[in-house]
């Protein structure tokens, strides 16, 4: 079978303000130096996939950034959403995009906002799950052990003594096992985060979902809304002058929905595998600090600094000198037009500072 990949990189990152806008989000910024999240996971992708096989899917704000930062895609590769509506109609488009250029193929759905390491333990269990996916017909998910008890991720609860069944006529599972998945559940209190980290019976929700493209066409048409009346159009106009007025024409009937709430949380034929390399969403400023290497007193200091007995800080300054006098545990952010300031293990709330600049009109800050 022929597989695919299948780039999501239409988010905005609100959580990593005032870094990530919705002109500039969180994917397409040199966070940890070098390449973009989004280029870092185009680069994983490659070494699975042929980059003629590689699809991105995007908004229109974002479709020159999305082509200019990959010229290796080629540009109809690049589906453009005329509005965001979450992951289930993003992937349904895409899925009847490959569909047109074949019926037997495993799609890989790769969020562009993620940071791993590892990356060669991350292949191979790629490999591992196109592998499942193909075999058993399973829809694939990729787990991550939880190190924390974590707020800010949906789990994945799993049955670590129910393991798909040895693989007929396939290569031999090389670094990881699928398991039932028994439920999805949405982001938890603290308190029922650290019931999950106790049972060892949770995993975190990635959102990298392996598949074969007939599979997720069928769930896709049972569950999702209007999927069914548009999938035809989507794959028979792909390439064709017609296919922007058939996208936005599905975008603006179909559901606001999650692929979790369409079709995992229905779907029998679930397995996830249980990751073995270092994973993070990358997904607030907190997750930034822990991912980043830090200095003698727990600092992680990028831009022009000048520190006086501080300890255990994140500081970013883009523009300005940032001076810090006997300060801890915080977040300091520095952009041309805005400065956050946040205590450490709160930066999960800046998202309700975006809703606070939108009611204040302030659009030209978000």
């Amino acid at each position: 079978m022929k597989v695919f990949a299948v780039i999501m990189a239409g988010g905005v990152g609100s959580r990593i303000w005032p870094k990530s806008r919705e002109a500039m989000p969180k994917q397409f910024q040199d966070i940890f130096d070098g390449r973009s999240l989004y280029q870092r996971t185009f680069d994983r992708a490659a070494r699975l996939v042929l980059p003629e096989n590689i699809f991105v899917v995007t908004n229109r704000a974002q479709q020159t950034l999305a082509s200019e930062q990959l010229p290796e895609i080629p540009k109809r590769n690049i589906i453009v959403e005329p509005f965001g509506r979450s992951t289930a109609p993003c992937i349904a488009a895409a899925a009847s995009v490959i569909s047109s250029i074949t019926d037997n193929a495993v799609m890989v759905v790769l969020p562009s906002d993620h940071l791993i390491s590892q990356e060669d333990n991350f292949i191979s269990q790629l490999k591992d799950a196109v592998r499942l996916a193909e075999t058993h017909y399973a829809l694939v998910t990729i787990g991550i052990g939880p190190t924390h008890p974590e707020t800010g991720f949906g789990y994945i609860h799993y049955d670590r003594g129910n393991r798909a069944s040895e693989i007929p006529q396939a290569e031999a599972l090389t670094s990881g096992v699928g398991y039932k998945v028994i439920a999805f559940k949405e982001k938890p209190d603290h308190d029922t985060a650290v019931g999950f980290l106790k049972s060892g019976n949770y995993l975190w929700n990635s959102g990298i979902f392996i598949w074969r493209v007939d599979v997720i066409l069928d769930e896709l048409k049972k569950n999702l809304k209007h999927f069914s009346d548009f999938h035809l159009p989507l794959k028979n106009e792909f390439g064709q002058t017609g296919f922007d007025k058939v996208i936005e024409e599905f975008y603006s009937q179909v559901d606001s929905i999650s692929i979790d709430y369409a079709v995992m949380e229905k779907a029998n034929n679930v397995l996830t595998i249980r990751s073995n390399f270092v994973w993070s969403d990358v997904g607030s400023w907190d997750e930034i600090y822990r991912m980043t290497d830090r200095d003698a007193d727990g600092n992680v200091f990028k831009g022009k600094i000048v520190s006086v007995r501080s300890k255990n800080n994140f500081v970013l300054s883009e523009d300005k000198l940032v001076a810090v006098v006997e300060v801890e545990d915080m977040i300091i952010v520095e952009t041309k037009d805005a400065v956050l300031i946040c205590k450490r293990g709160k930066s999960q709330n800046v998202k309700e500072l975006i809703e606070l600049l939108k009611k204040k009109n302030r659009q030209d800050l978000v």
